[in-house]
């Protein structure tokens, strides 16, 4: 006998202005019980390198880190370097940091640095 629970599966989409006036890129994902899978897409004012990163972070509503951040390779293989103005269209997966307070923000950035953000992608949810 298999006994099998339906997971409520969600997805989403956003378009959020993200802290300190940085490129908007958009994303969308799906998220089924802690398990998400994101796509960050748009095109950015600065080549994407091998050294750039997408950073998936969580925090509360004050903007406290609930987690360490999600690090992801940006670019990698033959597409790599993205050129500026060129279309960014990447998908990842990856597990929520444990059970999560309401409400919480999820903030994916594209950097090369914590002091080079090159665009983000700011998410809450209530």
């Amino acid at each position: 006998m298999v006994n099998a629970i339906p997971h409520k599966l969600l997805k989403r989409s956003g378009y959020y202005s993200c802290p300190q006036d940085l490129f908007l890129l958009r994303g969308s994902f799906t998220m089924s019980d802690q398990k998400y899978t994101a796509t960050v897409t748009g095109t950015l004012k600065n080549d994407v390198t091998e050294q750039t990163k997408l950073v998936v972070a969580f925090g509360d509503s004050n903007g406290a880190a609930l987690a360490d951040p999600i690090v992801f390779d940006a670019c990698t293989g033959s597409g790599c370097p993205i050129k500026a103005g060129d279309a960014i269209n990447q998908q990842v997966e990856f597990q929520a940091p444990g059970k999560l307070p309401k409400p919480y923000n999820m903030v994916f950035s594209m950097a090369n640095s914590e002091s080079d953000i090159l665009g983000c992608f700011y998410f809450p949810f209530k």
